[in-house]
């Protein structure tokens, strides 16, 4: 089994102040969109290219920063955001002047995608270059947080781009509406992250050198929740001779869903958390695997 080492175990209780960092940057950047908008409004500025392309790189550059504020790298996230906000407008005007020339229409979806999958690119490889997230969860984040974002903006795009009411447009619900269409992609690009953030990983060579050395870090052993449920198998047949042909399956599901929420836990309570809800199932699955077998 392939797993992973980290070369601390993270602070107790970390995950709730690292997602707020994520919600706190979400609010900044509804308020710079609302902003933007504003000045679109406001001022009747021209819709061209220059002021689209300058317009996707200035509020990406804020998107950046926030996805690097919660590890502490709030600098070396600003200029990804720069490259997907030009990315994805040059992606919108390319669109519309090659395959379809509403201004409204499919430019708008395609370059949307382009955008998320360049932001899940950096910041899984770039920002998290310490640790950085394989290949496959970057293309998985990036596709999530452009559908589901997509959805969401697509549910709020009338509000936000549709006629304005006769009284004029409110822009706290343009804010309000911002928020909404940026909150899934943000959350699909930074989820489950808190546990990883402030922490490296280390190879078995480098960790065997570094104890030769006398310096022995604490080791958290990261494996899936799959891993985790193979993992009781042993233990069941430890316990039960022959078990019946449904039990390992149930075992295997049971303990995928165990594995998961104690994952949960540990990013967003803390590794106390954790321990007591994976001692908990222990005390309940013992006693019904008694009487079941």
């Amino acid at each position: 089994m392939t797993h992973r080492l980290l070369s601390a175990l993270p602070p107790l209780g970390t995950g709730r102040p690292l997602m707020m960092k994520t919600w706190l940057g979400l609010l900044l950047v509804a308020a710079v969109a609302t902003a933007g908008d504003s000045i679109w409004y406001g001022f009747g500025v021209r819709h061209t290219m220059l002021a689209g392309v300058l317009h996707g790189a200035l509020l990406l550059t804020v998107v950046g920063g926030v996805l690097g504020w919660p590890s502490g790298h709030v600098v070396k996230g600003l200029p990804i955001g720069t490259l997907a906000g030009i990315a994805g407008a040059a992606t919108y005007y390319v669109f519309v002047a090659l395959v379809d020339r509403r201004t409204y229409g499919s430019a708008i979806p395609t370059s949307w995608v382009a955008m998320w999958l360049v932001l899940a690119a950096f910041e899984g490889r770039w920002i998290r270059s310490e640790a950085p997230r394989s290949w496959r969860n970057v293309v998985l984040r990036g596709i999530a947080a452009a559908v589901l974002g997509g959805v969401a903006f697509f549910l709020v795009l009338e509000t936000l781009w549709g006629r304005p009411p006769a009284e004029g447009r409110n822009y706290l619900l343009q804010f309000a509406a911002w928020a909404f269409a940026w909150a899934p992609g943000l959350l699909a690009l930074t989820a489950g992250s808190a546990a990883m953030d402030g922490h490296h990983l280390i190879s078995a060579r480098d960790l065997m050198s570094r104890i030769a050395r006398g310096d022995v870090p604490p080791i958290l052993d990261v494996r899936s929740e799959g891993e985790f449920a193979a993992g009781h198998v042993p233990n069941l047949l430890m316990k039960v001779d022959m078990p019946p042909s449904w039990m390992i399956p149930t075992v295997l599901a049971a303990n995928s869903v165990v594995g998961l929420i104690c994952g949960w836990l540990f990013v967003r309570r803390g590794l106390e958390a954790a321990m007591i809800a994976h001692g908990s199932a222990h005390l309940i699955s013992a006693p019904l695997l008694f009487l079941l077998a």
